[in-house]
This record gives structure tokens, sequence and C-alpha cells, in this order.
């Protein structure tokens, strides 16, 4: 069993010419354990992803046992079934009722017999559940959080995939738990390791091989001693040295030569040893070596990109043209007249982000199957005469109700357009701005303005935890779909933990504003640092022309 890499890269979804992985090749042989090994922000976690069928390459080839991990944009499910990913926290994709639900979520894939699935929910809890915690019908949110990342864990490892791909997994773990793992990878007798981690010390003397990312760019491939080696390497990687090399050049700076690849204190203690026996018994006694020159990571300072043509309008400008949308939708009573305005909308999404408008799609899509299904509803009759049939379809109630959720779905898609197109910070600058007239009229708008500008705060941050989500349900669910989609049997898994992360934010948010005195005054009274150009000003006429057209085509 082995897995390959050929040539992947990755680039940037707004950006192709920008890549997060840039030409990576290598091949994972059957049973070993590797390290994958780099700075925050080097592309481990996205090249996980890359091998366990989440996110597709930009180009390149992965082979699983020399056959194409791809296929027209999908992944074969047997191929899914033979990869197991664990995400950095994964106690966060917890979201049955109970233990025993967790463990069935994370089987139903692999359609075991009854006895089979017990027997591999046992086995899991034997593993990772020394203290006998884990009741199978006790409800995972009742657990400690070591224990749920501990639970979690054991979900992953009762699938017994080929090759498990973790992504910090001793991250949180108390140092029973971290023993216990440690004790399981070596125990496994079939398939094989990826492991992203910044815990070199403890992985290290287990791994076969090291792989050290740096940008996005493989900059070694070798064995653990090999890269103790060549400390400079770690340091240019800006990854920090192992208690193993610090020790070594510790040493050396008291004239005591110990080699940096003793990897365990079993292997350090008789080398030291015997280097204080050599430097007692000679004479005279070396000099003190220099320390070991440390090797600063170059700092590289990315080519400042043009800001989008909507990013660099004023918020004030975009503050009208949304309001005035809006306004002008809710006025309209024809059809004609919502044509007009999606049509305004539309050529207010020229200029944004590729991203974004494929982005939009997470938010219309549910709103339109709530749509239709609210018109299929609203006009559906029942009639209680003899010789027909009861059950009718009312055109008339069908179209009225289209409208009226045809208009609110324009009238959500502005808001999304305002949101994307607009940073939080400008967002509240120019709602600070206008709402500061009303405030030198004595009125309450400190509240408003507080609660307006959480709420577009709260809009990408949804966004983007909706997409950490769905790719940790696709993993768990062997879903054989394309990237960036959700089988609606998933929903759950999906919205349970999403809104669990994002009531932890508001209450985090919620206590540093109370520790910070925030009630919105401060905002207000900040000064604005906003430009205003001749754009903006083309724009405002253009939020008044299309305000015009939506009221002259309002009957």
């Amino acid at each position: 069993m082995s897995i390959t890499l050929q040539n992947i890269q990755i680039n940037v979804p707004d950006d192709p010419n920008q890549q997060l992985l840039k030409d990576i090749s290598f091949e994972l042989s059957d049973g070993s354990v590797t390290l994958l090994i780099g700075h925050s922000g080097s592309g481990k976690s996205t090249l996980l992803q890359v091998m366990a069928g989440i996110l597709e390459p930009a180009s390149g080839v992965i082979t699983l046992d020399e056959q194409p991990l791809w296929d027209k944009r999908k992944v074969d499910q047997a191929h899914l079934l033979r990869l197991g990913l664990i995400f950095q926290f994964p106690e966060q994709q917890l979201f049955a009722s109970s233990i025993r639900g967790e463990f069935a979520y994370s089987l139903r894939p692999y359609r075991l017999t009854a006895d089979e699935r017990e027997r591999r929910i046992r086995a899991g809890c034997a593993d990772l559940d020394p203290r006998g915690v884990f009741a199978l019908e006790r409800s995972p949110f009742a657990l400690s959080g070591g224990e749920q990342r501990r639970l979690a864990l054991a979900t992953t490892f009762a699938t017994a995939p080929d090759w498990l791909l973790m992504d910090e997994p001793t991250a949180g773990l108390e140092a029973a738990a971290v023993r216990e793992l440690l004790r399981i990878i070596r125990a496994r007798e079939r398939g094989g390791f990826l492991i992203a981690t910044h815990d070199l010390d403890t992985f290290l003397p287990l791994a076969d091989r090291v792989l050290v990312l740096d940008r996005g760019e493989l900059v070694f491939d070798g064995s653990p001693e090999a890269l103790c080696r060549a400390p400079e390497l770690l340091a240019r990687a800006g990854v920090g040295l192992p208690s193993s090399v610090e020790a070594a050049q510790a040493l050396a700076r008291h004239g005591i030569a110990v080699a940096p690849d003793l990897l365990t204190p079993e292997l350090a203690a008789p080398a030291i040893l015997q280097a204080l026996r050599e430097r007692s018994s000679a004479s005279p006694a070396p000099a003190p070596q220099a320390a070991a020159p440390k090797h600063a990571r170059e700092a590289r300072v990315a080519p400042a990109a043009a800001p989008a043509a909507w990013l660099a309008r004023d918020p004030r400008a975009k503050w009208l043209l949304y309001l005035l949308l809006v306004i002008g939708t809710m006025q309209l009573q024809v059809w004609s007249g919502l044509a007009a305005s999606a049509v305004l909308l539309g050529l207010s999404c020229f200029g944004l982000p590729r991203a974004a408008i494929r982005g939009s799609w997470k938010i219309a899509v549910p709103f339109l199957i709530f749509m239709f299904m609210s018109i299929a509803l609203a006009g559906l009759s029942w009639s209680a005469a003899e010789g027909q049939f009861p059950l009718g379809f009312a055109l008339e109630r069908a179209w009225s109700a289209a409208f009226v959720l045809t208009r609110l779905f324009l009238i959500l898609m502005a808001g999304y357009w305002l949101a994307v197109s607009t940073p939080y910070g400008q967002l509240v600058q120019g709602l600070n701005w206008a709402l500061s007239f009303f405030r030198k009229m004595k009125l309450p708008v400190e509240s408003f303005a507080l609660a307006v500008s959480l709420l577009f705060r709260f809009i990408p941050l949804i966004l983007r935890e909706w997409q950490r989500f769905s790719a940790i349900v696709r993993a768990r669910g062997k879903a054989a779909i394309r990237p960036g989609m959700v089988r609606m049997r998933d929903i759950p898994a999906l919205v349970v933990p999403l809104l669990l992360a994002m009531f932890h934010k508001a209450e985090q948010m919620t206590v540093a504003m109370e520790m910070k005195k925030i009630d919105g005054k401060q905002q207000l009274l900040k000064k604005s640092t906003l430009s205003w150009q001749a754009k903006d000003t083309l724009l405002v006429i253009w939020s008044l022309v299309a305000f015009g057209v939506l009221m002259l085509m309002r009957y």
C-alpha cells in the first residue's frame, strides 16, 4: 500500500497566480510513520486535505496503490474509505446526542455488520479511554475538553483506515493520552501515518521519515537523524529545534562534543557520559566551541496587490447603494420590477473576487430550497367536496408567495454583496459616520451601531466556519462528491458543531467587550479615516439612477 504525489500544486482561491503548494512530489510506503513539519501557514493542513480527497489540486496527480485518487473532480468512495483525516481540534466535530452516535456516524460509510461495528466501538474505547468514561449512551458534551479530544480520535481510529493523516494530534492532550497515542501508532501493523506537528520531541524518535515544508515548497525529505544534523534548515524554515539538537549545541559551547541526532534521553545519556570521560582524560581540555550560528528565517515581503474594484470604493457610497437597492426592491409590486432589481444587483457584482461570487451559492442555495418548498406549500389546497380529488393546487397563491420570496431573496443577496465587497472595519466606519449625525440630535444610536457592526462581523466568520466544518463532515462521512458540497444527510453533523462554534466565539467576544467596557460609544467617537474619491461620486450617481429605475418600475 503506497500513496504517491506527483507535482501537486494548489492555488489561492482568489488568485491562481499565487500557490499554497508548489510542485510537491513524494511517495509514502506501507508501514511508515512520516512527519510533516513547517512553520504556521507553510501548507501542512492544506497538504493533508489534498491527500485526504477534500481539496482538489490545481495540477498534479495523487495515486493510491497506483490508482488515481481523483476522477472527474470526484474521489472514488473506495479510496476515501482507506483514508482517515484527523483535523486540528477534532473535538469540535462532535455533534451526536450520544457517544455511540459519534461512532455510528464515522462507521456508517463502511457498512459493517452489527457485530463488527460493536467490536470496533469497543476497541476504539479501549484504546483511548483508560478511565472508562466513554459510556456509550453518555452525551459527548458531558465530557471534559481532553476527553472529547480523545473521543474524536477514537472515532477515527475505529474506522481502521490504511492511511491516517493527523494534524497536530497531541495539541491539548495530557501526557497520559499522548503516551497512549504513541503506543497505538507503534502497535499498528498495517497502513501508514502522516503526522503534521510542531511537537518534534514527541514524534521524531517514532518517525521513519520527515518532510519539511517552507512557504508551500518541500525543502527536505529524509530521516529524522539527517534533519537533526542540519539544524540550519529547520531554522530557515521557521521550525524550532528539537531538544537533542539544543542539548548538543549547549554542550558544544562547553567543549563537549555530542552528536545532535541522539533523539531520546536513553540514546543521549551514554553519549554524554562517554564525552565527559574523554574530556576528563584528555589533556589539555579542548577550548569551548563557539555556539552554533542562529539562522533567522528570512522575511519575505509579499508584493502589494492592487485592491479589487469594489474594495477600493468608499463604504459610505456602498452603504447608500445597498440601502437604495433594498428600499427600491421593497417597493416593487410587479415581476418586471424584480427583474430590473436582479439586473441591477448583478451589475453591482462585477468586480467582486471570484471566491466571493462562488461563496454566494452557500447563501443562495439553502434559501432557494426553502423558497421552492414554501411556494409548493403555499399553493396546496384541500377540498371536501364529493366527487373531487381532495388535494389541489392554487396557482394564484403560489404565484403570490413566489413574488414575496423572490423579493426577499434579492434583498438577502444585496446584503451578501455589501458584506463581501466591504471589509469589516470600513463597514463600521461608514455606519458610524452616518450615525454620528443622529447622535448630535441626542438619539440613542450607540447600541444600534454596536449591534449592526457585530452582525456584519459575524457574516464572513460564519462563511469561514461553514467551509471548515463542511470539510470535516466530508472527511468523516466519506462523501464522494465535488469539493464544497455537502449531502443532506450530513447537515446535522455540520450545523450542530457550527452553531456550537459560533456560540463559543460569541461568548468570547462578549467577555472581551465586557473587559474592555465596549458599549458602542467608542466607535462613534473614533475619528474617521475614510477618503472620498471621484469614483465614489460616480457610484452615488449610479445609486440614485438605479433607485429611480426601480421607482419607475414598481407598478
